[in-house]
């Protein structure tokens, strides 16, 4: 059972920092608004690359710790996507959408969805080198 919750932990973390990405380049029109700064995409474009890196250096370091060892934590590939809807749901309903000129572009659609079918691999790659490289590292010493 304990496993179980972290791998659900995981699974939120997961969502929460695709979630971030998702807001940011969603909102892109709501923020340039309230901030009136024109050059808020290029710095969320460089935002979003920066949480790239880290994310990966910090969901390397978590699957390591937390959910290592075991053929479950792929499951983790799976399991983000039920927290992701929630992340997008809480998110929604604290912070709706009232001005119709803030709609993303339509062609952001397309992003996310092209995202969301690479973001499941990202995982399952973070999670493989979490267990492998440890390994990996060892048969290179000996």
């Amino acid at each position: 059972m304990r496993y179980f919750f972290k791998l659900n932990v995981m699974s939120c973390i997961y969502a929460f920092l695709f979630f971030l990405h998702a807001e940011s380049l969603g909102n892109v029109y709501r923020l340039e608004r309230i901030t009136n700064w024109t050059g808020i995409y290029n710095a969320l474009s460089w935002a979003n690359l920066a949480l790239l890196s880290i994310s990966l250096f910090l969901c390397y370091w978590l699957s390591k710790r937390l959910v290592s060892g075991r053929k479950s934590a792929y499951a983790a590939a799976v399991l983000w996507f039920p927290y992701f809807i929630l992340w997008i749901w809480g998110f929604s309903m604290v912070f709706p959408l009232t001005n119709p000129g803030d709609d993303p572009a339509p062609v952001t659609g397309l992003i996310f969805m092209f995202e969301m079918i690479v973001f499941p691999f990202y995982i399952a790659f973070n999670t493989f080198l979490s267990a492998q490289l440890p390994a990996i590292r060892k048969g290179i010493k000996s």
